[in-house]
């Protein structure tokens, strides 16, 4: 008895390669001259509809509509040839309800914004010639999917086919139980006639040959089987492709030709366990939505190609694809690079950003009409393992049904939900159980909810973390304060991916995410959580996970084994045996190269490199994998001497006291420190400034008041001078005692010696995953170097031993200052590397102006031996030195001179505007505040430009921007939602925030006012408008550079599974201590 229909079975024709005589029979309408109208009237769509509200616009782009329906344009061109045959539009993406006339005449409708579709014109273009095609469109993120936006993002196209032509063309592979030998199994169908149909297969860098030729009736669903004797199989590691051509032949002629690529690959699930072609597989992938900075969800073949390479070359071999199928050349090349996809319809949030649609019959047609076109279109992939149901939502009838089509339409491939947790013990349930955002110590083959609050009951059931180990994005606090945190994530992938890598049960994981999630308009809540930013460029992310997702694991120390140097190495592959790997080395003055050790996917060993083990030496290897890609880079120094701290002990310097201060003079330097407030004031390294103030207390998570000396004594000793001085910053007191001998090094306790408040607490900062894990950010000291000191040169430990001169984290390196040609426009095409920017407009906001150095510079260095901040890289220094236990990062500041504070005369105030003390978040401690409308405050200032520092607040309001009398911005908002990401702590408010900033302006004088409007922002709860301080622009506008040394660190608002340190904490007693030098000391 024939099985009933789940659902209707969609056509998607497979596009011809050759239709009778046409060598061209696709053409792409890219290029047309697009119209397109936001608003259009009545009857659009006809001939004689009015022009006149119609503008240019291109495809694919996504666009920013009304929220009724929208309307595109352009003219069709039918060529002469094409008068035999059948046309077809072939739309690729076009968002999201879209109704098609051609002249004036319905030609048909389509729901889903991600899918492939046909639309036959043939009825009204059978004359050839010029034809109007006209598109109404309505968007509907409200519907069943969030995403379900933005007009036309993908490829249209005009196909011509014969009159009886393929209407369907796919093969489904099994193998026997050895992975021997395989069965090809061929759907296909003719439409419009009978004829026989010639199938034809062609192996890799092989001969095609004949399958066998079948007569077909129009409309038959045909099937048959072929035995494949040994097939080259495909997987990940060996993308071995197939090609399947089908010909359709009338009156002993071909009329059409059409291909399917495919690959030798069976998927089985045994338990919790899965495996390819009988391999255990172990999936180390990413999240990766379609995205471009300017054009939105709408990309290019060039950039989904470009996306394929470098997820590749980050030993990315799964892509799940958040939150809707991918542009169909994006499978083409995960099948042609070996990528594992989870293909994902456009279902999402079901029961949180929208309605619950689970379970509403007058839905389940847009659920099951473009999950069947999902599962037509994509099905003869190889690169596809699992189709996944939706993202983030409710279990319910609808899903349900997709899930039992999956499983009736295509019983080799897997089925995936998330959540897993609301589907019900008796329902038919997706194969795979789905985790997001699992802590990366807890149980990664626990069958628990996202937020690990719910359970199922154990039983056999794959794991996939499908959503995991997430990119630094809400903690917007960390980034701002410290772009290092892009480095410290590498830990987290680290650790993850080695549990999962051993855990039975666990399918692997899929990083969030892949690309940054920004273009132009989003505005300052945009998305950074990509390890490539929307250019495309690489971020400190990208190299943690082409090291961590390594298929080679060097571990230990290179050691010595006879004639020969031994290192230990585990296979992480999934289907290779590292016989087929070439090792490339370099040792000393001898390199060579090699296969592997035999060592089967899972097994260690020794690899043995046949050169003489030398003290000293560097030993570097290169990994490359059968299909010419490197999949590692190593390096090992034979013995390496590990650094070690110098003592203060080569003899004193002199000590001399004049007017106000003492002077402490060595062996080619000069330190001269205030009797008043014991603080160093000037250090000299051969008559070149290089230390400007210090030391000062560092303690990022308590804002602290303004130090205060309380004694400052010295003495000299026959090694040493030394320095005492106390005092307090507020309620916290603090002691240094600083060291100096005669060759400028300089050793300097620090103990907080009363400390009256608590270490920050734990906290969570909203409903979910966000979490601050308390303790402090930063303890240590700074120094004050000149401002003119441009360049922080180092050496350090690291997580790897091995990294790109790109990369922020690399182990010796010089960052500058600043970039090339100083800061990049916000929306320009970037012309620099990632870590040479210095604007930041989604986490500084949209006027953000840059001025904290690149982000190379500003980075933490951690776990350092030496860091010099310099006159260039070669120039006089002030170093830092450690045994590889202190960090360091450098922040600018801006001129003193510079800087109007907001009861400076030069701001004149204009209505009831109230101080309100904030603590010293806020420049003294104050801002004032005013929520009546009409309100103003202008500050006057002589510069090229100016910045208005203030706070976001839940209690902000509106306000009204002028520059010199002339309107800028007409509704500035300074609120902030409580559930905003990246809010300190959680609170509600954010302090000391550049809101606005002109700049470029004619050197000289000018205003900038703010008027208050005495209404809410979006999302707030007050109308406040507040002034902090205000920061001129121009000549000499940079201060003196703060240089951190931090003796511990944490990110604590990493949060979303992301692993952090334990808590800093900081109680009376607390000391460490800080070695430097005033001067460049290289060799340490």
């Amino acid at each position: 008895m024939k099985e009933e229909r789940i659902w209707p079975r969609p056509q998607i024709i497979p596009l011809p390669r050759q239709t009778m005589e046409i060598e061209r029979p696709v053409r792409s309408l890219n290029e047309a001259a697009w119209k397109i109208c936001r608003n259009p009237g009545a009857d659009f769509w006809r001939e004689e509809a009015e022009d006149v509200l119609w503008e240019d616009t291109v495809i694919p782009m996504q666009q920013s509509a009304s929220s009724e329906e929208y309307a595109y344009a352009c003219d069709l061109e039918i060529p002469e040839e094409w008068a035999a045959g059948r046309i077809f539009l072939r739309f690729d993406g076009v968002n999201c309800l879209t109704r098609v006339f051609v002249d004036g005449n319905a030609a048909g409708e389509h729901y889903g914004g991600f899918v492939s579709w046909d639309c036959e014109i043939t009825q009204f273009t059978a004359s050839g010639g010029r034809h109007r095609l006209v598109l109404g469109v309505t968007d509907d993120p409200g519907g069943i999917c969030p995403f379900h936006f933005g007009g036309i993002i993908r490829d249209v196209s005009l196909a011509v086919l014969p009159m009886t032509y393929l209407g369907r063309l796919h093969g489904d592979v099994s193998f026997d139980e050895a992975y021997m030998d395989a069965e090809l199994t061929v759907h296909a169908a003719l439409r419009g006639g009978n004829g026989l149909l010639s199938l034809s297969l062609c192996p890799p860098q092989g001969e095609e040959f004949l399958l066998g030729e079948e007569e077909l009736k129009e409309g038959e669903e045909f099937s048959a089987s072929y035995p494949i004797k040994a097939p080259v199989k495909w997987d990940s590691e060996h993308p071995n492709l197939y090609t399947l051509t089908a010909r359709v032949m009338k009156d002993g002629a071909c009329t059409e030709i059409a291909c399917r690529r495919i690959g030798f690959r069976q998927i089985r699930r045994e338990g919790s366990q899965v495996y390819l072609n009988g391999d255990l597989l172990k999936l180390r992938g990413i999240n990766r939505h379609d995205i471009h900075p300017v054009t939105g969800r709408a990309i290019t073949h060039e950039l989904v190609e470009k996306d394929v390479r470098l997820f590749k070359e980050a030993n990315i071999n799964f892509i799940r694809t958040s939150h809707y199928p991918p542009r169909p050349d994006f499978l083409d090349l995960c099948d042609e690079y070996g990528i594992y996809v989870e293909d994902e319809t456009a279902v999402a949030f079901l029961g949180q950003e929208i309605d619950c649609r689970e379970n509403d019959p007058e839905f389940t047609g847009k659920f099951m009409n473009q999950f069947a076109e999902l599962l037509e279109r994509d099905r003869s992939h190889p690169s596809v393992i699992l189709w996944s149901l939706a993202n983030e939502s409710f279990w319910g009838r609808n899903l349900a049904m997709e899930n039992a089509y999956a499983h009736q339409e295509d019983p080799g491939r897997l089925t995936i939900f998330s959540y897993p947790i609301t589907q019900r013990e008796e329902d038919d349930r997706a194969d795979i159980w789905s985790m997001h955002y699992a802590a990366w110590e807890q149980d990664p083959a626990a069958l628990v909810d996202s937020f690990d609050r719910s359970c199922h009951e154990p039983v056999p059931w794959p794991v996939l973390h499908d959503e995991s180990t997430h990119i630094p994005c809400y903690d917007r606090t960390d980034q701002r304060r410290d772009p290092g945190v892009r480095d410290f994530w590498g830990e987290t992938i680290s650790r993850f991916w080695d549990k999962l890598w051993y855990a039975p049960g666990v399918l692997g994981c899929a990083i969030w995410a892949g690309v940054d999630e920004v273009w132009q308009g989003k505005g300052r809540w945009g998305a950074p959580w990509g390890i490539l930013d929307g250019w495309r460029r690489k971020k400190p992310e990208f190299w943690h996970v082409r090291k961590a997702y390594s298929p080679i694991r060097l571990e230990g120390e290179a050691r010595p084994c006879g004639e020969a140097v031994c290192l230990t190495v585990e296979n992480r592959f999934n289907h290779t045996n590292l016989r087929e790997v070439e090792v490339t080395w370099r040792c000393g003055e001898n390199c060579g190269s090699m296969k592997g050790p035999d060592l089967a996917p899972r097994e260690k060993g020794s690899l043995l490199i046949p050169v003489p083990y030398q003290k000293g030496d560097v030993l570097t290897l290169e990994f490359t994998d059968p299909f010419g890609n490197k999949v590692e880079d190593a390096c090992r120094q034979l013995d390496a001497p590990v650094p070690g701290l110098p003592v203060c002990m080569a003899g004193a310097p002199s000590l001399r006291e004049e007017k106000g201060g003492l002077i402490v003079e060595g062996d080619q330097f000069r330190l001269h420190f205030s009797t008043e407030t014991g603080l160093i004031t000037a250090g000299y390294v051969q008559k070149e400034l290089v230390l400007t103030g210090g030391p000062y207390l560092h303690l990022t998570g308590l804002a602290l008041a303004p130090w205060k000396a309380d004694s400052f004594r010295w003495e000299g000793k026959p090694d040493c001078a030394a320095v005492f001085l106390s005092g307090s910053y507020g309620k916290v007191r603090v002691r240094f005692e600083i060291r100096i001998d005669r060759t400028g090094f300089m050793e300097t306790l620090y103990e907080v010696s009363e400390m009256p408040y608590a270490s920050p607490r734990r906290l969570a900062m909203r409903v979910g995953d966000d979490t601050d894990s308390g303790g402090y950010e930063e303890v240590g000291i700074h120094f004050l170097v000149p401002g003119e000191m441009d360049t922080l040169s180092w050496k350090k430990k690291g997580l790897w031993d091995t990294y790109p001169d790109w990369h922020i984290g690399r182990l010796q390196g010089s960052a500058a200052k600043h970039g090339p040609k100083g800061c990049a426009g916000p929306d320009a095409a970037p012309d620099r590397d990632w870590q040479l920017e210095e604007r930041d407009p989604v986490l500084f906001g949209p006027f953000d102006t840059g001025r904290r150095g690149t982000r190379d510079f500003a980075s933490l260095k951690s776990r350092i031996f030496r860091a010099s901040m310099g006159y260039g890289e070669k120039g006089q220094a002030f170093t830092v030195l450690s045994d590889g236990t202190d960090s360091v990062r450098s922040r600018l500041t801006h001129n003193p001179d510079f800087i109007i504070n907001k009861e400076d005369p030069r701001v004149v105030y204009h209505g009831s505007w109230q101080k309100q003390r904030t603590g010293y978040s806020s420049m003294d401690g104050t801002e004032l505040w005013s929520n009546r409308k009409g309100d103003t405050c202008t500050c006057h200032f002589s510069g090229t430009g100016c910045a208005w520092i203030a706070s976001y607040d839940i209690l902000g309001g509106m306000a009204e921007v002028r520059v010199d009398g002339r309107l800028m911005e007409d509704s500035l908002s300074l609120g902030v939602r409580l559930l905003t990401p990246g809010i300190a702590r959680g609170y509600e408010k954010d302090p000391g925030r550049l809101v606005y900033a002109a700049e470029g302006l004619p050197e000289g004088e000018h205003t900038l006012t703010i008027t208050v409007k005495g209404e809410r922002a979006p999302g707030s709860m007050g109308a406040y408008v507040f002034v902090d301080h205000f920061l001129v622009f121009g000549e000499g506008d940079y201060g003196d550079t703060q240089l951190i040394i931090d003796s511990e660190f944490n990110y604590p608002e990493l949060s979303w599974g992301c692993y952090t340190k334990p808590p800093v904490r900081v109680s009376s007693g607390y000391s460490r201590r800080i070695y430097t030098r005033l001067g460049r000391e290289e060799d340490c």
